[in-house]
């Protein structure tokens, strides 16, 4: 079950049915949809949940509203200006549930997420992971050179992110907006926004690596140095592999009868799950929306090796709660409705951890 947040539940008050509600419908819709690994109320339809989550959001808006829909008909409640401030901070808190608890989630092996109020920043401190030179020494000799270790410090400073969205306000008037979809919608573009900048602040540091932590092309013997490589300089915990589905397949033995004897898993999966013992991941790809042709917005040609036992690889830090910003139910000549959700965050990479990238599709 997805935490609720503190802010959530101050915004709650006491009442968490909702919440509840939407935390199994969002991993509801996830373990259906993405084949995420979550638990979720499997007695109840989604539809079915669809509508349950719809009018129990309605009847929260309500409530925030301070509405009594005695005497008028639910379309003249829905001009009224606290109705529409209220429905989107309820969105807005729906939305802060599940992104950190998500993201948290999704990248829990090389990522540390903090939340923090509006005005904040993040610094991390980052301790020398290198152990001290032992040298050889004499009977009369009373030091070797003197070592010493300084520790560093990142500072995240998070962004402004946006989604705006348009609405007739005849449709409005209808009831034909149903709301558990648009904060499921509303909480996957932020998702899948802050799951690109996540793997994006991991393949844009390639260029500056050490020569050691970087591979030009795939082949058996640079698949296990650059492993050994990663474990040993972070001091022997264990390197996991990750990459894209394309990415992942192109990792296979030379040796034509091992390929064999690995078709098996390797037809079922896409890719092998270990590989000269070391353990895959695979990264779910995602679309570029920007770019307006369905490309990809995840590099299918780079394999990430992490130690995911040592510091976490990036950092995520998330400002305050999101911000809605509405215009008004007349605001536009061509009566329609736009409302902007704002989400603060930053993500960068701050570790003491060693971790190497090989480039599979030369």
């Amino acid at each position: 079950m997805i935490r609720i947040p503190d802010n959530v539940l101050m915004f709650a008050n006491g009442d968490t049915d909702l919440y509840k509600a939407w935390g199994d419908y969002f991993n509801h819709y996830r373990a259906v949809n993405f084949k995420a690994d979550v638990d979720y109320d499997r007695t109840v339809s989604f539809e079915e949940k669809t509508d349950k989550l719809h009018k129990a959001i309605e009847a929260k808006i309500g409530e925030i509203a301070g509405i009594n829909n005695t005497g008028f008909s639910d379309a003249v409640w829905r001009t009224n200006p606290n109705y529409r401030w209220a429905t989107f901070a309820v969105i807005g808190s729906m939305v802060d549930m599940v992104i950190p608890d998500v993201v948290a989630n999704d990248f829990m092996q090389f990522a540390e997420v903090r939340n923090g109020g509006f005005g904040d920043s993040f610094v991390f401190d980052i301790a020398s992971s290198d152990l001290f030179i032992v040298t050889k020494g004499a009977n009369g000799k009373r030091h070797s050179f003197a070592q010493r270790q300084f520790n560093g410090q990142v500072q995240l400073i998070p962004e402004v992110r946006m989604v705006t969205v348009e609405e007739d306000l005849y449709r409005i008037l209808c009831g034909k907006r149903n709301l558990a979809e648009y904060a499921m919608k509303c909480a996957l573009a932020m998702e899948k926004e802050l799951s690109i900048d996540v793997y994006n602040a991991i393949n844009n540091t390639y260029a500056n690596l050490p020569n050691k932590f970087q591979e030009a092309s795939f082949t058996v013997d640079g698949f296990v140095r650059l492993a050994q490589r990663v474990q040993a300089a972070n001091g022997g915990a264990r390197c996991v592999v990750f990459g894209t589905k394309l990415a992942l397949s192109k990792i296979l033995p030379s040796n034509d009868y091992l390929k064999m004897q690995l078709g098996d898993i390797y037809n079922r999966m896409g890719y092998l799950t270990t590989f000269m013992g070391v353990d895959l991941f695979e990264i779910p790809q995602k679309i570029d929306d920007t770019a307006g042709d369905y490309s990809f917005a995840l590099a299918d040609n780079k394999l990430y090796f992490i130690s995911t036992g040592v510091q976490k690889l990036v950092k995520i830090g998330f400002e305050g709660e999101t911000i809605t910003i509405t215009d008004g139910q007349y605001a536009n000549a061509n009566l329609t409705q736009a409302t902007t959700l704002q989400k603060r965050w930053a993500v960068g990479i701050a570790t003491n951890a060693k971790y190497g990238i090989m480039d599979v599709i030369a």
